[in-house]
């Protein structure tokens, strides 16, 4: 047993690598296609995780901001790589009361990082201003005690 195993090692990382990036690509296509459909003024689209021991779910919601409202909402549900974004109709409604529509744990999970996002951007698109970095004078040098 010399190269034989290294070349099984080295060819199951190349095709764990392979159907990682297959996944993430039909991930970013599935968020992609929520933009394109609802994009608009006022509109922010936020995920969230949530990780159970053998299955995971990705939430996407769409939210109109000044109504507090999630428009649209894609829950990705599974354990494998096949896992598929569909259409969550059960969590469109209030933002008030969306923990109470996640129907199970994980989902539950997924909705307070959701939630957690939306705090934090909303507090990111509440600022008004834009702090640019100072700029030092060109001419300026710092003197250095020995």
């Amino acid at each position: 047993m010399g190269w034989e195993f290294a070349a099984i090692l080295g060819g199951a990382l190349v095709v764990s690598l392979m159907l990682g990036l297959w996944q993430q690509g039909r991930y970013a296509r599935s968020v992609n296609a929520m933009v394109r459909t609802h994009h608009g003024q006022g509109r922010l689209l936020v995920t969230g995780r949530g990780l159970g021991k053998l299955k995971g779910t990705i939430v996407m919601l769409v939210i109109e901001d000044a109504a507090d409202e999630v428009v649209a909402a894609s829950k990705l549900r599974g354990s494998t790589i096949f896992a598929t974004a569909k259409d969550a109709p059960e969590l469109t409604g209030p933002v008030a009361t969306l923990k109470q529509r996640a129907g199970d744990k994980q989902t539950g999970k997924a909705i307070d990082m959701a939630l957690s996002q939306l705090k934090a951007t909303r507090a990111r698109v509440g600022e008004k201003r834009i702090n640019a970095p100072r700029k030092v004078a060109s001419g300026a040098t710092r003197k250095v005690q020995a």
